[in-house]
């Protein structure tokens, strides 16, 4: 696809939709200063109130720090960040779990479907989207293959079109051949002359932020209720759009402070430790966090796309050619992948079993959002699996909004009763 060729509706269809779209300011935008209040006071770091008042003042470090940068806005995990930071632009990842946005986006799409898309399209709303230069959709699931056609009227829209098998041999070749064009796209669209040299240093900014967070995720997992749930997810929420080196900087703080609390075993825990997997849980969607709080369990580790799927893979170079190098990015995107759009769900149940049996976690909930077809279609294979080996499973099925608060809880104290 080359600069130019990026229409997915007619010219004249596409000005019927933008009119019939017409953003209408931002009063489907809430005001959620209370509830990052509340979560702030519940953190025992005083290096977390970065990522807190990050998030409170409605600022990140990207749009606000350098407005000669392009603004590359993307959704899933499948499109390289170290791509877009190579030409020197700003990805920011636009996947929303806004509750708001999700009803204002009925206003697009049908309400019996996904809550993230309708939360994506409802931001439309908003105009979160009118700062960018260009949206990157990948084809993960149906769903997101429409967006090109419901967001094109808006914005320019790259369509990143990736089979959907995670298996690496049979694969390699066809990912890299996608991300090579995406590549290509890039140095025509913004005029660049990047070489090899731009890729390695965002890969390097990137492999650094992994090396933090991989840390972070393992004092978790083994010592909870220090680096609480609301300071880890909000953390993983400012990644979609904070400069990764200041990130990586911040995060630093967080684990040096935790160890120091850990050393003078300043924390006791008795609670069950729980392992979260399924679709994603991003602010302000903290509703199972909260839950889970209420009740004394502590989510000691994910597997998430919106936490662990983002940031544990590095980038293992192994030739530092441009195509030696956009080749190992597939392998870190897609070949590692999780994602119940691709085929390969041993990945996942693997990564479960390991996940619990080293860090001698007591069960594993499944987060469905409601309509999320993919993660709900393989709660069967998972929870037989883990049955199997003796890992005790809970498979949630819930919304954006509060309504079922009630239910969801009750259904997770019975769980956790089946523990004891």
């Amino acid at each position: 696809m080359s600069a130019k060729e990026n229409n997915f509706i007619k010219g004249s269809y596409s000005k019927v939709l933008k009119t019939f779209f017409e953003p209408s300011g931002t009063k489907y935008l809430p005001d959620y200063s209370s509830a990052i209040k509340e979560y702030k006071s519940k953190s025992k770091l005083k290096s977390s109130t970065f990522f807190y008042d990050l998030v409170a003042g409605d600022k990140n470090l990207f749009w606000c720090e350098d407005k000669k940068k392009p603004l590359i806005g993307y959704f899933c995990n499948l499109v390289p960040e170290e791509i877009i930071l190579a030409f020197n632009a700003i990805p920011i990842r636009l996947c929303s779990a806004d509750t708001y946005c999700a009803k204002a986006g009925e206003e697009i799409v049908p309400g019996d479907i996904c809550p993230i898309i309708k939360s994506v399209c409802g931001s439309l709303f908003s105009k979160k989207y009118d700062q960018l230069d260009l949206l990157v959709i990948p084809a993960a699931c149906d769903s997101k293959i429409k967006l090109a056609e419901i967001l094109s009227p808006f914005k320019e829209v790259y369509f990143l079109d990736i089979p959907r098998e995670s298996s690496y041999l049979k694969n390699v070749e066809v990912w890299t051949q996608k991300y090579s064009q995406f590549y290509k796209f890039l140095k025509e669209r913004f005029n660049s002359k990047i070489t090899r040299k731009e890729l390695l240093k965002a890969c390097e900014i990137t492999n650094k932020r992994t090396d933090i967070f991989r840390k972070i995720y393992s004092f978790r997992a083994k010592n909870p209720n220090i680096i609480n749930s609301f300071d880890y997810f909000l953390m993983a929420y400012t990644s979609f759009f904070s400069d990764p080196a200041v990130w990586t900087e911040k995060a630093e703080k967080i684990y040096s402070e935790a160890l120091e609390m850990e050393s003078k075993s300043l924390s006791v825990f008795n609670g069950k430790r729980i392992l979260l997997t399924g679709a994603p849980v991003i602010f302000p969607n903290f509703k199972i966090l909260k839950i889970l709080e209420e009740l004394g369990c502590d989510l000691s580790a994910d597997t998430l796309c919106s936490a662990y799927g983002k940031m544990y893979d590095p980038v293992e170079i192994d030739e530092e050619t441009e195509i030696g190098i956009i080749r190992t990015l597939s392998l870190k995107y897609i070949a590692a992948s999780i994602c119940p759009c691709f085929l390969g769900i041993d990945k996942l149940i693997d990564l479960l079993i390991d996940t619990v049996r080293k860090y001698k976690l007591n069960g594993v909930i499944y987060h469905n959002l409601r309509l999320c077809h993919v993660f709900e279609i393989q709660t069967l294979i998972i929870r037989q699996i883990l049955k199997k080996n003796k890992i005790p499973f809970l498979s949630l099925k819930t919304d954006l909004g509060k309504e079922d608060t009630g239910q969801v809880k009750t259904r997770i104290e019975a769980f956790l009763e089946m523990l004891r």
